[in-house]
């Protein structure tokens, strides 16, 4: 089993080792409650049906130079995932909507993973296709000299997008392996004179689950993101520790490296804690001559109940009803 993952690693890690440049996309700090924005192959991996919103705000009150409004990343994740156990697949479709300064990124993917159930857990393998926009609000730019080559208005283009992904998790453990923007789209967007490129990115996601109380579990947890230009400076890490209470209360500290430092909470609650709350807070370390010196990140979920095959529809006639 474990030589079976490993090559699969090896070759995603190889299909993304390409030259090429590196492309910004939003970050999480709550990502191991995101498995499906980072992984297709994550899809049904949770045993529930769970539709999710994620609200982040990155460096809050930060502003371009030259410019009347925030810069501010502001990121909108909303996404739903089910299993489909009589086939041993998952489904999944997220949308994203994100905002930095004129710079505009959406995209809508639908996904699907075979799980394969093991020995000793569940071995997924993941694909997703969909449309990412890319654009630019070119009436947010504030030039000191106007430029007639300055585009106006509101100008995006849209291109199919593909990724993949390999996923296997077990009780105490899981570990995923992803590549997206697998066709590198290339977008012309107010100028035909050159072009902007859609780059892969690569992720990995691992985590794992230890008892230390009847009511208590510590969850450690990491991501990584590569850039694809074969640089270490492309290479950025993200580290969480969380703690939870009977199921139901959660909290915990983590690291992104080289940036901020991350504090999270949240709560499940109602029936079988089917509803999911949760807040991040992070505080930037690093440039802070730069930056802004906080991101807030919110998710709110919702896991659907399990249809019960058993219960027999209630059939209400005149005769028994009084």
């Amino acid at each position: 089993m474990s030589r079976t993952v490993y090559r699969l690693v090896v070759l995603l890690l190889g299909v993304a080792a390409g030259p090429v440049l590196a492309q910004q996309e939003p970050q999480l700090s709550m990502y191991m409650y995101n498995p499906l924005y980072y992984n297709p192959a994550a899809a049904g991996s949770e045993g529930v049906s769970r539709i999710q919103l994620t609200q982040r705000t990155q460096y809050l009150g930060y502003q371009a130079i030259g410019s009347n409004d925030e810069a501010v990343q502001n990121s909108q994740v909303l996404s739903f995932n089910m299993p489909l156990a009589g086939i041993k697949s998952g489904i999944g479709i997220y949308v994203l909507n994100d905002k930095a300064g004129p710079n505009i990124n959406q995209s809508v993917q639908a996904s699907y993973a075979y799980r394969l159930p093991l020995k000793s857990g569940t071995l997924a393998l993941g694909v997703q296709a969909g449309l990412y926009n890319i654009g630019f609000d070119y009436g947010l730019f504030r030039p000191e000299v106007p430029d007639p080559l300055i585009p106006s208005g509101r100008i995006t283009q849209a291109k199919p997008d593909i990724g993949a992904g390999v996923y296997y998790n077990t009780v105490d453990y899981w570990v995923g392996l992803s590549l997206t923007h697998i066709n590198r789209a290339q977008y012309v967007i107010g100028t035909d004179r050159s072009a902007l490129p859609l780059n892969p990115n690569a992720y990995l996601t691992a985590g794992y689950r230890l008892g230390v109380g009847y009511d208590i579990d510590i969850q450690p947890s990491i991501l990584v993101r590569y850039n694809t230009l074969s640089s270490a400076r492309y290479l950025q890490a993200t580290l969480n520790v969380v703690g939870t209470y009977a199921n139901r209360f959660w909290a915990g500290v983590g690291y992104r490296l080289q940036e901020s430092a991350i504090f999270t909470g949240g709560i499940n609650f109602g029936r079988a804690n089917a509803l999911r709350v949760g807040y991040s807070l992070d505080l930037v370390l690093v440039s802070t001559q730069a930056r802004s010196l906080t991101s807030h990140e919110i998710i709110l979920g919702y896991a659907l109940p399990a249809p019960d095959a058993r219960k027999k529809p209630i059939v209400r006639t005149p005769r028994f009803r009084y």
